[in-house]
């Protein structure tokens, strides 16, 4: 038996983004059902086939995700305000992480 030599391919690589992206999906459909560790195993998945693909998630993924803690954050599990001076404020209410995002401001 030889082992397979070489980069891999497109192809690996389009099956590991659509295999992440139905990951998020159903993270979010058992983060609305209260299983809240369901979603999180979900999400370390996608995070390791991430890894091992070197897929990098979407900023509107990797947005939804505590970084402490790794959990799916929802409106049962986390706090979300805008502060005055334009940032996106999210408190994960499982590990009581802050996480901050810089609002850009239009200009008119």
């Amino acid at each position: 038996m030889s082992k397979r030599v070489g980069r891999r391919t497109k192809g690996h690589e389009k099956l590991a983004k659509v295999r992440i992206e139905r990951l998020f999906f159903l993270a979010e459909e058992s983060s609305k059902d209260t299983n809240l560790n369901e979603a999180r195993r979900l999400i370390e998945l996608a995070q390791l086939i991430g890894k091992r693909y070197n897929q990098r998630l979407s900023k509107s993924q990797r947005l939804k995700i505590c970084r402490k803690c790794n959990s799916f954050l929802n409106s049962s599990n986390s706090r979300n305000r805008l502060s005055p001076k334009g940032w996106k404020v999210v408190t994960c209410l499982d590990c009581s992480f802050v996480i901050r995002h810089r609002i850009r401001q239009r200009e008119e």
